[in-house]
């Protein structure tokens, strides 16, 4: 998956979930739907003593159709509604107004948001049909963990600028790799176990340059590679 296409749909979500619904009386216009049909754009739910506690809303300032709840000290305290699009929307509140949980649904992908989104977070959701879990810090994700097309479980890591700087994966034939990158997130270390084989790839960030192997039998061997990627010259075990 992008790290771009992540990146925005993580930003659309929050957007979208983000702020607090005021208690303006909105107008909307509805036809009249028979005697025993109660027909408002709003209905405002009080306790005993008065105080708003709920909010029933046809459309919103924000264009969702919500259930909004409060707090004793009138502070927004959580929402349940559908954007404009049909879309649905979920966010709770902490006492001081802020996000601490938030989920929403954009066509085929779904996003949950739990803690602070202007500080450490977590983000879990299905983005382009694929299973995602993210740690993130504002509005970077350094650490992700997914699956492959294959279903493969993968775990990248990425630095201050968002360029990947470490991925841990497992491929379709069940060999581990270890992937380091540069700042520029250009691949530069590949260590794996393929067919039995130990495998160690030093590239110059775009072709491998030395290739440091153990075959199934022990035996191990070095590849030398021009700036071309073709192999110049291989020493093997017991040669000169």
């Amino acid at each position: 998956m992008e790290r771009q296409g992540w990146l925005i749909v993580a930003v659309l979500m929050t957007s979208m979930m983000g702020g607090a619904l005021s208690n303006a009386w909105l107008t909307v216009g509805l036809g009249a739907q028979g005697g025993d049909v109660l027909t408002a754009s709003q209905v405002n739910i009080v306790d005993s003593s008065g105080r708003l506690r709920a909010v029933i809303a046809g459309e919103d300032e924000r264009g969702l159709t919500s259930l909004a709840f409060y707090g004793q000290d009138g502070a927004f305290r959580g929402v349940l509604g559908a954007d404009a699009n049909g879309d649905p929307v979920l966010q709770f509140n902490n006492a001081a107004g802020f996000s601490r949980l938030s989920a929403g649904v954009q066509d085929d992908n779904a996003l949950v948001t739990v803690g602070d989104q202007g500080a450490g977070h977590v983000l879990v959701g299905s983005l382009g049909g694929s299973p995602i879990v993210g740690l993130a810090d504002m509005q970077r994700t350094p650490l992700r963990l997914t699956l492959g097309q294959g279903g493969q479980p993968q775990v990248s890591l990425f630095n201050g600028a968002g360029q990947r700087s470490l991925g841990l994966a497992v491929g379709a034939d069940d060999a581990p790799f270890v992937s380091l990158f540069d700042g520029a997130g250009a691949q530069r270390v590949a260590i794996g176990a393929v067919e039995g084989a130990t495998l160690i790839n030093l590239g110059d960030g775009i072709r491998p340059r030395l290739v440091l192997g153990v075959a199934d039998n022990g035996l191990p061997s070095v590849g030398f590679y021009d700036e071309e990627g073709t192999l110049v010259r291989s020493v093997a075990a017991g040669e000169q």
